[in-house]
């Protein structure tokens, strides 16, 4: 089983932490540094505010990494995610229809049905044996073509009041997307890291052999993780609806690359079996602050789709250094 699983043991019996907890504690470093020079080049700006923003835009990317974190714990990888995004915004948009008396059934549907997707996935990788990165990127292509022909492309009506006012509000003098992503960041990180099903998830990416052995549901890990990346998909592409308080189809697009190097930088092994989600919550609270700098230099998108490549480049190549990867 994966050290993220479960403390290690260091001589005299004594516990200390997992390895994973430095790559996260490095890139929360990282953070504060680059939150720094955002002041340094900005200095009207209120640090605070700066952060508090910085926080809000971060949930999209760390709602939808948990997912792909869970693809890649298992050896594979969600390229749907970005699709599924957009379907998930396009979705709770048509059906509430600016309206708050759809919200209690428009919710639900729309994660039940993005979660479908991941499971599709799920069955194709499980029972079919079709590689991930092939069976997650045609169902992308599928499923963007049903809702492209469902909504000719068009911008979706406003999404319900009430979702705008979640994404706009406060609570304690806190934007509640704040308090959103902490619930989340909690709970991803409990059930990752603390349940019967993610110590499992961690025994089948380190060892699919040893999984098997060990007569692990093989089949329906694989389903379930991939049904938790549709859900999580869906969930930051209804946040994002309503932050922006409408949806198109391609809306969820720019996220797909981050979701992937959010992983990676966070101290995930993209074979599978090591990662952590405060790792990947790291990760998308760099990238999400480094969105910010770039924007802040006004630098053009080519640039910042090369920082995003370097750094996942650099990430996979510290990963492979000899002892990064003990035990």
């Amino acid at each position: 089983m994966s050290d993220s699983a479960v403390p290690m043991e260091a001589e005299g019996g004594r516990r200390r932490m997992p390895p994973e907890i430095l790559p996260a504690l490095g890139v929360l470093a990282c953070t504060g540094l680059l939150i720094g020079l955002i002041k340094l080049v900005s200095p009207g700006t209120v640090l605070l505010a700066q952060v508090s923003a910085i926080l809000v835009s971060a949930i999209f990317l760390a709602v939808a990494s948990f997912g792909q974190g869970l693809a890649i714990l298992l050896g594979g990888i969600d390229l749907s995610i970005g699709v599924v995004m957009g379907l998930g915004g396009m979705m709770i948009s048509g059906l509430t229809n600016g309206s708050n008396d759809a919200l209690i059934w428009a919710m639900p549907a729309t994660l039940a049905c993005c979660a479908g997707i991941g499971l599709v996935n799920g069955l194709g990788i499980a029972l079919i044996g079709i590689p991930p990165f092939i069976m997650t990127l045609a169902s992308a292509t599928s499923f963007f073509g049903v809702g492209l022909g469902l909504t000719a492309g068009a911008a979706q009506a406003p999404v319900a009041p009430g979702l705008e006012t979640l994404m706009s509000a406060r609570g304690l003098g806190v934007p509640w997307p704040i308090w959103l992503l902490l619930g989340f960041a909690v709970i991803a990180i409990a059930f990752q890291n603390g349940s019967v099903t993610g110590r499992r998830l961690y025994a089948l990416g380190s060892s699919p052999g040893a999984a098997r052995v060990a007569g692990l549901p093989i089949g329906g890990l694989t389903v379930a993780a991939y049904g938790l990346s549709g859900l999580c998909a869906g969930l930051a592409g209804v946040l994002l609806a309503g932050y922006s308080s409408a949806a198109t189809l391609t809306m969820g697009d720019p996220f797909l690359l981050p979701t992937i190097a959010a992983v990676v930088i966070g101290g995930a092994r993209v074979t599978g079996g090591r990662g952590i989600y405060l790792g990947t919550l790291a990760g998308a609270l760099f990238l999400s602050t480094l969105e910010t700098l770039i924007t802040v230099l006004s630098l053009s998108q080519g640039l910042r789709d090369l920082i995003q490549g370097v750094i996942i480049i650099t990430a996979l190549i510290a990963q492979n250094r000899p002892g990064a990867n003990p035990g």
